[in-house]
């Protein structure tokens, strides 16, 4: 099983005095969703960028299965807050682009794209032009484009952060389903602490001034979704409101008003 591994990261960025992320040190196997958490400039987008190979860090390494990383790889599939797709491209055509960096066949490459498209709850969509589609499905095309590459480990900045509040919803569902189905490794930036609560199984809490990892909460609520639990029971669960309150209290520890 992949293991991705996060050792001392520290980064500093040109001009600054202190580092925008400091001996950061976690972890990410296959089949877990860690969630990043905390307040704005806690080095949460920079720590997922180094993991990504987009930002090489000043000190410290990320390895997968014991090699170091140097740069952006196919076992690491990134999804943005902007969905990024190619507007001149089709539904599908986006989805095959990415098979088509893996060397798939032209002939397989359509079945294949309407394949994921369906895993993401887009049976049917193909043909769309991108500007065809809503915020939210936009953002599946995305997924799916992701999991063309066939990644051990799926990253995401703030994927549901532009959609409204009834789509982002049902997208947290959607995560949830994709990543039961796919096994990968997830690791995702998020500022919404429910939302971290219902996708995490692991939930790291960084704090800013300088960016640094101060605490990890194990969670299991993403898992009793995933075995048929609503959501609905699963938020009213006094268990969510004390875990919500812990997070807060972690994440705003020290701020002033």
């Amino acid at each position: 099983m992949p293991h991705l591994a996060v050792e001392d990261i520290s980064v500093y960025y040109p001009g600054q005095q202190r580092p925008a992320l400091t001996r950061a040190s976690t972890y990410v196997k296959s089949g877990e969703f860690v969630v990043l958490v905390g307040r704005s400039g806690c080095g949460k987008t920079t720590l997922l960028n180094v993991v990504a190979g987009l930002l090489k860090p000043t000190d410290g390494r990320v390895r997968i299965d014991g090699e170091t990383i140097t740069g952006p790889s196919a076992d690491r599939a990134l999804v943005f807050q902007n969905d990024a797709l190619f507007p001149w491209l089709n539904a599908r055509e986006n989805v095959a682009f990415a098979l088509k960096l893996r060397g798939v066949s032209r002939k397989d490459r359509g079945e294949m794209a309407d394949r994921l498209l369906g895993l993401v709850k887009l049976d049917g969509f193909g043909d769309k032009q991108i500007w065809q589609l809503s915020g939210g499905m936009r953002q599946r095309v995305g997924l799916a484009r992701a999991l063309a590459a066939q990644p051990a480990f799926l990253l995401m900045d703030e994927p549901l952060g532009a959609l409204d509040a009834l789509t982002r919803e049902r997208m947290q569902t959607l995560l949830l389903d994709i990543w039961a189905q796919s096994k990968v490794g997830a690791l995702m930036v998020t500022h919404g602490i429910d939302e971290a609560l219902l996708l995490a199984t692991r939930i790291v809490v960084l704090a800013p001034g300088p960016g640094r990892i101060i605490r990890e909460i194990e969670t299991g609520f993403g898992r009793r979704y995933v075995e048929g639990e609503t959501v609905r029971s699963i938020k009213a669960d006094p268990a969510f409101a004390l875990a919500r309150a812990d997070i807060e209290d972690s994440i705003f520890e020290g701020e002033t008003v």
